[in-house]
């Protein structure tokens, strides 16, 4: 618990035991509060509180991967780099396993200087591939891309536990634009199946549309076609958090017919249907 809220819930503690008035200021003025509007905005606050100190998924990493995060996130030539991909979305919603970072900015770089920086840094460091605004690297075991994806955020970005995090709204825009340009990686198709959990269709493609000026329309189409899929890709979906392809082609076409519609966490099923590889 934070020391601000040890500190509130101490005072809340004081004020119930030795039943005290409290005076609180509103619009510059002081009045009496009673004991049942402290706990009310306790209550309040304490919500709010936890709703900004959410813990990350940290079991959908290796513990690798969450170190070198925190050693990437905490380096100042890095602050423009926010988190994006399978990953940020697993820290935020534990639906699967991840084993990359992948780390955009809005902003163009000097790919040379940066990667001069990182393999000072980063003894273990093995460079992939370099061009343009786009570095791809394996620091020890984990793979690492960075790139200047300059397409604005549709929301601004949140840091939690020393991470810069894009929104679901823009992994969302992101998932449907891999998809209309590709549509070979299950695990994208899988990360959109978990969103729709958190919003609605919709709130995707007006992302996606705002972000890169999109058809919204062709990328919902591209959620329902399959055939391109590599099926035998591994993906570690997460236990309580199970999906096939069956009820994921399901879900995904409930959601074109109707954008608006809304899912909750689906409950285990005795049907056998097909599988993914785990």
């Amino acid at each position: 618990m934070a020391t601000t809220e040890k500190f509130l819930s101490s005072i809340l503690n004081i004020c119930i035991n030795k039943r005290l008035l409290i005076l609180t200021f509103i619009d510059n003025r002081s009045q009496i509060v009673p004991r049942t509007a402290i706990v009310q905005t306790y209550l309040i606050f304490r919500i709010n509180f936890l709703k900004n100190e959410i813990m990350l998924h940290k079991e959908t990493v290796s513990k690798e991967m969450w170190e070198l995060l925190q050693r990437l996130m905490k380096d100042e030539i890095l602050k423009d780099f926010n988190l994006v991909g399978g990953t940020s979305l697993s820290l935020q919603i534990g639906h699967r396993l991840s084993i990359d970072i992948d780390l955009f900015s809005t902003k163009e770089f000097d790919e040379q200087a940066l990667l001069k920086h990182l393999t000072g840094k980063h003894p273990t460091v093995k460079v992939r591939d370099i061009f343009s605004n786009t570095i791809l690297l394996d620091i020890g075991e984990v793979k690492v891309d960075i790139l200047a994806h300059q397409y604005p955020l549709q929301k601004a970005f949140e840091t939690k536990e020393g991470v810069r995090l894009v929104s679901l709204e823009d992994i969302g825009a992101m998932k449907l634009h891999a998809i209309f340009q590709n549509g070979t990686r299950i695990k994208d198709f899988i990360d959109m199946h978990f969103l729709l959990e958190h919003n609605p269709l919709k709130i995707y493609l007006e992302s996606y549309q705002n972000k890169y000026n999109g058809n919204p329309v062709m990328a919902s189409y591209a959620l329902l076609y399959h055939d391109n899929i590599d099926m035998d890709a591994k993906v570690n979906i997460l236990k309580g958090k199970k999906v096939d392809m069956d009820t994921m082609s399901e879900r995904l076409k409930k959601a074109v017919n109707d954008p608006l519609l809304k899912f909750g966490e689906r409950q285990e099923s005795p049907k056998k249907s097909r599988g993914f590889r785990r």
